[in-house]
């Protein structure tokens, strides 16, 4: 079978993008086998050889995009195990969310006005909104620009992503346990102090300090202490069965990988990043490690990045203790390639937290468009 797709880059992820329509003959489970195909999973070697896929979380992602009867854009989007045949679709991408609206405008989705396009898009998957501002030439979304992000080569056009009332995705509320830290007790016997937020998508944050975890360490070299990635599982898959996400851990750490996400974060320290830069605690409001369907993401997820916003913004929480200064305007978060900045908009009322914006900035590239051929 011959299916077009579209090959994008979106922050720093990368996924393959279908139209809505391309799909809609297929029942789900044939919808997933094609995807699953196309991507090069399950590969048990980790390589997804046989697709499209990069081996890692970051590089084994697809989106499906359609039209809402409001004339917003409706992205789908799934995290596709790479060696497993599973796709969680529980959950959103805040680096492909930079490439929908760019993807929407080249295909006729949406219509394109220059020299921006404020294009609406809906997630399917959380019900959220978001506005992406997309520099537009010629009726085209605008590759070309001066926008840099730290782990993409090179510059490009700067696209703006604001996201609307984006927390409580489990309809928990910002802190879904209703404690800003607390303790974790975890079926091996440890405690761990933890923050468990829900903005964009839930995120449990642990202190570096508190899992004895160097987080000046490259992305590489924290997958390589075995001790601490299964103790950050166990943390993971424990809180997981705190938000009622799975019945145990181990079902956890097997159908619940993709959510929720864990975060190490550390007061600002200098490091040298993967690029070779030095990255100087001065320029920083604090450091952040995340991991991502069982490595340590290689920059930052956007959906995690959002929630380092709103956490940072919250009193009482691990994140907002690792703060080295208050912040004004972007925070800027230290990651493993280097910088990132977001800014959230957070206002306590009464006992609960608000969140009525996130605005985030990202570039995004179409790489490649044709058809993924598919065996029958």
């Amino acid at each position: 079978m011959k299916i077009p797709a579209v090959f994008m880059r979106g922050g720093t992820s990368r996924a393959l993008f279908f139209r809505e329509e391309d799909l809609a003959p297929y029942d789900e489970a044939t919808r997933d086998r094609i995807i699953l195909t196309a991507m090069g999973s399950p590969d048990p070697h980790g390589r997804q050889v046989d697709g499209l896929g990069g081996g890692i979380s970051s590089f084994s992602k697809v989106a499906i995009i359609g039209r809402d009867p409001d004339g917003a854009v409706a992205f789908n989007f799934g995290q596709v195990e790479v060696r497993e045949a599973a796709i969680d679709w529980s959950t959103t991408c805040g680096n492909i969310s930079a490439a929908v609206g760019p993807y929407a405008i080249d295909e006729g989705i949406y219509p394109a006005t220059s020299p921006v396009t404020k294009v609406p898009v809906r997630s399917v998957n959380t019900g959220k909104r978001y506005i992406a501002r997309v520099p537009v030439s010629d009726a085209r979304a605008r590759t070309g620009g001066d926008y840099v992000i730290d782990g993409v080569p090179g510059s490009g056009a700067k696209i703006t992503l604001e996201f609307q009332e984006p927390g409580a995705s489990l309809n928990k509320g910002i802190l879904p346990t209703g404690m800003a830290r607390q303790a974790l007790h975890l079926p091996t016997g440890e405690d761990v102090e933890v923050s468990i937020v829900d903005a964009v998508a839930p995120v449990v944050f642990v202190r570096a300090a508190g899992v004895n975890a160097d987080i000046t360490k490259s992305a590489a070299e924290l997958d390589e202490d075995a001790a601490l990635q299964s103790l950050l599982e166990r943390i993971r898959a424990q809180a997981a069965v705190l938000l009622g996400l799975a019945k145990s851990s181990d079902l956890a750490t097997k159908k619940s990988r993709a959510v929720p996400k864990i975060c190490i974060v550390a007061p600002p320290v200098s490091y040298t990043a993967s690029g070779g830069v030095n990255v100087n605690a001065d320029n920083i409001h604090l450091a952040a490690r995340a991991i991502s369907m069982g490595n340590t993401h290689r920059t930052l997820p956007g959906s995690v990045t959002m929630c380092v916003a709103v956490a940072a913004s919250v009193d009482g929480t691990l994140v907002h203790e690792c703060l080295s200064r208050p912040v004004q305007g972007d925070l800027r978060i230290g990651h493993p390639a280097g910088l990132i900045d977001v800014s959230a908009v957070v206002k306590k009322q009464g006992s609960d937290w608000l969140v009525p914006s996130i605005t985030t900035y990202r570039t995004a590239r179409r790489i490649m468009e044709g058809n993924v051929i598919v065996p029958d």
